[in-house]
């Protein structure tokens, strides 16, 4: 990953300090939307397509979740019903595709989070798989 190195404080940029995983010990600093944008990234929701969840993919089709969590054939459905289990708020849009696959209409989730995408896909797909067990 390339970095420019930014001498400026976080006062002359106005924003605030999010470390990446990196080596143990050093992280490195990246930089947000400036908060004097308008609050772009905070508006912004988080898009949970079927196919993050899909068991039949591979990473390269679009499956965002190990093996382990990935589930045959998520609905956004399931999705809803897991994303409201956790408190996200969730939005389904029925007539919506995942980009890579257009012509497959599958739909997509919208939420609402103050976390990671990484972090609300993992969760949403154990709530997925846990209920398909259980």
């Amino acid at each position: 990953m390339l970095m420019i190195r930014c001498n400026s404080t976080l006062e002359e940029i106005k924003a605030a300090r999010v470390y990446v995983a990196s080596l143990p010990g050093c992280p490195e600093p990246i930089y947000p939307v400036p908060l004097w944008a308008g609050g772009m990234a905070e508006d912004r929701p988080i898009v949970l397509y079927p196919a993050y969840f899909d068991l039949k993919r591979t990473r390269q089709e679009g499956r965002r979740v190990p093996k382990s969590l990935a589930v045959d054939g998520p609905t956004a459905e399931e999705i809803e019903k897991a994303a409201k289990a956790l408190g996200l708020s969730p939005k389904v849009e029925p007539d919506k595709a995942y980009p890579s696959s257009h012509w497959r209409k599958e739909g997509r989730v919208l939420v609402k989070a103050d976390y990671f995408k990484t972090s609300v896909i993992r969760k949403v797909a154990e709530r997925i798989k846990g209920a398909r067990q259980g």
